[in-house]
């Protein structure tokens, strides 16, 4: 009994152990110390330096902070500066995360003028790869806060962290003030406004730069070249499938489960006489080989510089809820979005149509699209769940895949005024929308009219 209780002890041990360091738990056992002595070596050095080069930075400079890691909100703080500088004053921008070599090289293409602060970090690749638990959570947090009481002028979209940092008070949201506060709708807003950490005045003026900026212009000799490595002739169209399978089970309703259905789009934009590059990293699907398809994302190829290279040559971007989906706005690419997501949180641009994945409610049927405008649904963004009803989001089938593709080929030619001009059932759409709405009610985007009508009728065949 005695042995039987020790070894009860030890698996019991063992357990917590393992709970408290995750995943590769023995290999984090073993380095913690080195992760420690780094750590307690690293934070003044980082300390001294930031302090530093934020004194020598004068007040006709406007401070930007770059903390977050994820590539979306990378690429739009850049784009934000870039506007920023274009307009008005000048700006340098001070990276808080690891990824220093990444957000200068991105820097140098987006917004090339402006001075960007990383720290000269001894085995800086080595420290980054070792030790980004320590960074993430202890390192830069703290030096980042401390920061901004240097500079509480300092201007960023989004804070360090999803809910860390910058708090939404909903008392003091004039959206919140002027509606209801008791129906189910509005309590998931306050909650996604908690949980996008986004500084949503700042966002708001993000979103006038960018209606009233050009794009990025590319060097069109560089754009040629790439195009003649990637053997692309002619118009192509980039595709970017997010198949990436999320931790969260609830943040997987960005990806996309059935890319074999993306098969249709290539062959259907290649008997229309374009060429299809899959744009992205190795987490993109693999598609069978045929003529006209340009594998780039798993290519020799794909680089940084070359993805922007891409963008600039294309003459639409195919994408579903990602990142990467930034790329069309520093372009000002139109943008075809499938199988869409989290409508809160959108890109602003003109030339923009997306067709969103179905919802069906706890008991199977299909919501129409003006029951998820005023459902709690609506803000199912990622790790929140702002409804206790289960739900199902539904991709779309190759038939719904052709005919959005079709409606938004119509428009290609168009100049860019005439994409206002909305149809019927998107100008019921757009009216139907309110600040509650968020980005939605901000961006000129609308559904595409297929789906609005299909919508319409599957909802009234399921009552």
């Amino acid at each position: 009994m005695q042995n039987h209780g020790r070894r009860s002890l030890y698996i019991k041990s063992i357990a917590a152990i393992k709970n408290y360091f995750g995943r590769y738990w023995f290999l984090k056992i073993l380095s913690f110390p080195i992760f420690l002595l780094l750590s307690v070596f690293h934070y003044p050095y980082l300390y001294f330096f930031y302090r530093r080069e934020i004194k020598n930075i004068t007040a006709r400079q406007q401070v930007f902070f770059q903390a977050r890691e994820e590539y979306g909100a990378i690429l739009e703080l850049l784009y934000y500066v870039r506007c920023w500088t274009n307009v008005r004053n000048s700006a340098v921008l001070i990276v808080f995360n690891p990824q220093f070599a990444l957000i200068k090289a991105l820097a140098s293409h987006i917004c090339p003028e402006v001075h960007v602060i990383t720290p000269r970090v001894l085995l800086a690749n080595f420290v980054q790869k070792a030790m980004g638990v320590f960074l993430r959570r202890y390192i830069f947090p703290p030096l980042y806060y401390r920061s901004l009481r240097w500079r509480p002028d300092a201007i960023y979209i989004y804070d360090i962290g999803a809910g860390d940092g910058w708090p939404y008070v909903k008392h003091l949201d004039p959206v919140y003030k002027k509606h209801a506060k008791d129906t189910p709708f509005w309590d998931a807003y306050v909650e996604a406004r908690g949980v996008i950490d986004r500084r949503f005045d700042v966002y708001e003026d993000f979103l006038h730069l960018t209606r009233t900026s050009e794009g990025i212009h590319c060097d069109q000799v560089l754009v040629r070249g790439l195009m003649a490595d990637l053997e692309i002739s002619g118009k192509y169209v980039v595709v970017n499938i997010n198949v990436k399978d999320y931790s969260n089970q609830i943040q997987n309703i960005r990806r996309i489960a059935h890319f074999e259905r993306y098969n249709v789009l290539i062959d259907h934009l290649i008997r229309l006489g374009y060429s299809v590059v899959l744009q992205g990293t190795a987490e993109q699907p693999h598609f069978a080989p045929r003529k006209g398809f340009v594998d780039y994302a798993h290519s020799k190829f794909q680089s940084v510089e070359n993805d922007l290279r891409l963008f600039a040559g294309c003459y639409f971007y195919v994408s579903s809820k990602t990142g990467a989906e930034t790329y069309g706005i520093l372009y000002d690419k139109p943008i075809l979005g499938l199988n869409y997501t989290e409508l809160c949180a959108m890109k602003s641009s003109i030339r923009f149509r997306f067709f969103p994945k179905r919802i069906k409610d706890g008991r199977g049927r299909l919501m129409s699209w003006r029951d998820v405008l005023a459902h709690p649904v609506y803000f199912q963004i990622g790790r929140i769940l702002p409804t206790p009803e289960k739900v199902e989001f539904v991709e779309m089938d190759e038939q719904e895949i052709i005919s959005a593709v079709d409606e938004f080929l119509l428009l290609m030619p168009k100049p860019r005024e005439e994409w206002l001009n909305y149809s019927i059932q998107q100008r019921e759409f757009k009216q139907l929308l309110h600040p509650g709405h968020m980005d939605l009610y901000h961006i000129s985007a609308v559904p595409s009219d297929v789906y609005l009508k299909e919508d319409v009728i599957e909802g009234h065949l399921s009552i």
